[in-house]
C-alpha cells in the first residue's frame, strides 16, 4: 500500500494583519466618518469663508443706533438691514459648496431663505414663549428677537440643503452627530447661535441695573457672536 503523507495545512494571517493595522492606522476613523457625513451634509470649499463676520458690524451698529435706549425700534431696523447683507452670505455659502445640483435658479433659492426664515419666526416665536419669554409689554420684543435668530439660523440651512428637508433629517441618524456638527461650519454656527441666545438669559436676573440688561439685548448678542464663535470653532476643529 502506499504510504499517504498527511497534508500539512497553512492559514496566512497575512491579509487580515494588513486589513487590521489599515484599520488601526491614526485618522483612519475619523477619515472614514468624514466621508460618510459627506453623504449626508452638503461640504464646503472653504469654512472659512462660511464664518459670518458681518455679525460684528450688524451688532455694532444696532448699538450705535441706540439699541439700549430704543429696543424695538433698533431691532427692526436692525432686522431689515440684516436682510440684504444674508441675502450676500447666503450667495456666499453657495458659491462655496463642493457640489451644487444641476438646474437650480439660485436667486429663487436664496430669495426663499428670506422668505421661509421669516415665516419660521412664527413657531420659533412660540417656542422661545414656551420656554419662559416674558409676554406682557415684551411680546414685540420678543417677536424682534424671533426674526433675528430665524434669519440667522434658518437661512444658511435652507440655502446648504436646497429646500430638501429629507436630506436634513438624515442628519440626526448620524452615529457621532455633534463631531459632524462641529466640523461642519453652517452647522456648527447654527448650533452656537442658538447656544449663545440660551446663555444670554444669564446676564438679565443680575442686579446691576444696565440699561444692555433689558430684554432681549443679551439674548440677541449672544445669538450674533454665537454664530461667529461657532464658525471659528468649526475652522479650528478641521484643522486638528
Amino acid at each position: 500500500m502506499a504510504n499517504h503523507k498527511p497534508i500539512k495545512k497553512s492559514v496566512s494571517f497575512q491579509q487580515d494583519v494588513s486589513k487590521a493595522l489599515a484599520g488601526d492606522q491614526p485618522g483612519t476613523e475619523s477619515k472614514q466618518s468624514s466621508k460618510a457625513s459627506g453623504n449626508v451634509v452638503p461640504q464646503l470649499k472653504s469654512g472659512l469663508l462660511a464664518v459670518p463676520f458681518h455679525n460684528i458690524l450688524i451688532l455694532l451698529g444696532m448699538f450705535y443706533l441706540g439699541l439700549t435706549s430704543d429696543v424695538e425700534g433698533v431691532m427692526l431696523r436692525g432686522f431689515l438691514t440684516n436682510i440684504p447683507i444674508q441675502i450676500i452670505y447666503n450667495y456666499i455659502v453657495y458659491s462655496n459648496l463642493t457640489k451644487k445640483s444641476k438646474g437650480v435658479n439660485v436667486p429663487l433659492l436664496i430669495g426663499s431663505s428670506i422668505f421661509v426664515s421669516i415665516v419660521l419666526a412664527v413657531p420659533l416665536f412660540v417656542a422661545i414663549v414656551l420656554m419662559g419669554a416674558p409676554v406682557y409689554k415684551y411680546s414685540l420684543k420678543t417677536l424682534y428677537l424671533s426674526l433675528h435668530l430665524s434669519l440667522l439660523i434658518f437661512s444658511p440651512l435652507i440655502v446648504l440643503y436646497n429646500l430638501d428637508l429629507n436630506q436634513f433629517k438624515k442628519l440626526f441618524n448620524e452615529d457621532s452627530l455633534y463631531r459632524t456638527i462641529f466640523h461642519h461650519t453652517i452647522l456648527s454656527l447654527v448650533l452656537l447661535t442658538l447656544g449663545g441666545c440660551w446663555l444670554g438669559v444669564i446676564p438679565i436676573p443680575l442686579d446691576w441695573d444696565r440699561p444692555w440688561q433689558q430684554w432681549p439685548i443679551t439674548l440677541l448678542v449672544g445669538a450674533y457672536l454665537g454664530g461667529i464663535i461657532g464658525g471659528l470653532l468649526s475652522v479650528f476643529v478641521n484643522k486638528l
